[in-house]
């Protein structure tokens, strides 16, 4: 019996620190960045009747079937950069459809309901529109394409007008 107790003192380290090494290969696993398709930088200024726009949505629709859509959002300068995957991560190779949409955030304020012109059956915001023109918010009208190939993109400008 002393020769068991002797082997699992041995023995039991050894499976704690296998099982150990296992169970961290198989928790770390492979990063879902890495096999996602290659992308390219794209960015760019939106400006509306030459001035910048700040807070735009620029979506890129692909006109083939099997490409990703892309989005970006314009900073206080009317820049963006382009993301498919997450934010700024780039556009896959293609051609696309641009749109262009500004819909400012509204919030519906309501007194406290200790005030007098509280109203607990006060309705919500008024739908928020897009301040652009529409043409704009439809690939199919807005007349706005992108290119892209494997060469990053620093200078894709949408200049919009009434």
């Amino acid at each position: 019996m002393s020769r068991f107790f002797r082997c699992s003192h041995t023995i039991l380290p050894l499976c704690l620190s296998a099982a150990i090494t296992m169970l961290a290969v198989g928790c770390t696993g492979s990063d879902p960045a890495d096999d996602r398709p290659d992308r390219t930088p794209v960015s760019g200024v939106v400006t509306y009747n030459g001035s910048p726009v700040e807070g735009a949505l620029v979506t890129f629709t692909p006109t083939d079937l099997n490409g990703s859509g892309a989005n970006g959002r314009t900073d206080a300068d009317g820049k963006f950069e382009m993301g498919t995957y997450e934010s700024a991560d780039g556009v896959r190779p293609g051609s696309y459809q641009v749109t262009v949409t500004k819909i400012p955030v509204t919030v519906a304020e309501q007194p406290s309901e200790d005030d007098p012109n509280y109203d607990p059956d006060a309705g919500t915001a008024p739908e928020a529109e897009n301040v652009l023109p529409a043409k704009y918010a439809d690939w199919s009208t807005s007349g706005l394409t992108a290119d892209v190939g494997q060469d990053a993109i620093t200078d894709l400008n949408f200049e919009l007008t009434d």
